[in-house]
């Protein structure tokens, strides 16, 4: 199941907050980080007494679910919220 729009936008937003220069960083650029950060997640959530580098083993388990399309709606979400940044 792909993340929804709505929340790739939160996701967009936080990581904006965290790291303001990513505000430039393509649609694809976006979507490997947000690609990378997921599988990361998924792993955690499927393996919850792994150790840190166990995770990074794993991480190779998940297939990417965010596409670069799914990555140019959120931003277009993003970008017409006044109050997001």
């Amino acid at each position: 199941m792909h993340p929804s729009p709505e929340l790739l936008a939160g996701q967009l937003g936080y990581l904006f907050e965290d790291e303001p220069e990513l505000r430039s960083a393509s649609p694809e650029q976006l979507a490997t980080r947000l690609n990378r950060d997921d599988r990361y997640s998924r792993a955690r959530s499927e393996y919850p007494m792994a150790t840190d580098a166990e995770i990074a083993q794993r991480v190779g388990e998940f297939d990417d679910r965010i596409t670069v399309a799914d990555v140019q709606a959120a931003l277009s979400r993003v970008r017409a919220d006044p109050y997001r940044d």
